[in-house]
C-alpha cells in the first residue's frame, strides 16, 4: 500500500502523456478521453480499471497504456480535457467576464461533470502522487484565473481559496446526492462572501 501524500512532502512533477503522432493517433486519444470521463463520472474512478476503458475503446490494454502510461495519468488528461471544453462553451466566456455570471460557475450544471471528477482526484491524489502532482498543477492553473477575476477585492488570495474550496464542497454534495439549494439563494449567499471580502 503507497502511503498518503503530505503537504509537507515535495510533490513529483506532473508528466502529461507526449502528443498523438499521427491524426488517426489524435482519434484515438480523442475518443479514450471521451470513453473515459463517461466510466469515471458514472462508476467513479475507483471502480474503473484500464481494463475497462480498453474493452469499452475496443483496444487492447497495451495500446492504451500506448496513449496513456497510467490510469492516473488518464484521469489527470480527461479532467484536464473537461475543462477546456467547458472554457470553450459561450456561457463560460461571457461569466468570466460578469462577476456575476461568474458566481454561477461555482454550481452550474455545466461544470457538474468536472467537479464529480475533481472530487474523485481529489481522493485518490492522497494515495497516489502521480494524480497529485497533475491536480496540484491544474488547481495552480484556475488560482491564477480565479485571482485575477476578484483582484479588486480586499483579499484576493482568501477569495480564491474560498471559492475553489466552495466549488470542490459543491462537488462532493453533488457526488452524495444532495440537492443544491434554491439557486437565487444560494447566488445571494456567495455574493455576500465576496462582498465580504471587499470591505476594508
Amino acid at each position: 500500500m503507497s502511503a498518503s501524500t503530505t503537504s509537507g512532502t515535495a510533490r513529483q512533477r506532473f508528466t502529461p502523456p507526449p502528443p498523438p503522432r499521427t491524426p488517426k493517433a489524435a482519434g484515438t486519444r480523442r475518443r479514450l478521453l471521451d470513453l473515459a470521463a463517461q466510466l469515471f463520472i458514472e462508476r467513479g474512478y475507483s471502480a474503473v480499471s484500464m481494463n475497462d476503458i480498453a474493452t469499452a475503446a475496443d483496444l487492447t490494454k497495451g495500446a492504451l497504456y500506448g496513449h496513456f502510461r497510467s490510469k492516473g495519468q488518464l484521469l489527470i488528461e480527461v479532467i484536464r480535457w473537461k475543462h477546456s471544453e467547458r472554457e470553450q462553451e459561450p456561457d463560460f466566456t461571457a461569466a468570466l467576464a460578469d462577476p456575476e455570471l461568474g458566481l454561477d460557475l461555482m454550481y452550474d450544471e455545466r461544470s457538474r461533470d468536472i467537479r464529480l471528477l475533481d472530487v474523485d482526484a481529489a481522493a485518490a491524489a492522497r494515495h497516489d502522487p502521480d494524480i497529485a502532482a497533475g491536480l496540484e498543477e491544474i488547481h495552480r492553473e484556475r488560482h491564477t484565473w480565479i485571482r485575477d477575476a476578484i483582484a479588486a477585492t480586499a483579499d484576493p488570495d482568501t477569495g480564491t481559496w474560498l471559492i475553489f474550496a466552495l466549488s470542490l464542497g459543491i462537488g462532493m454534495q453533488e457526488a452524495a446526492g444532495t440537492s443544491l439549494p434554491d439557486p437565487d439563494r444560494l447566488h445571494a449567499a456567495l455574493r455576500a462572501m465576496l462582498d465580504a471580502l471587499s470591505e476594508d
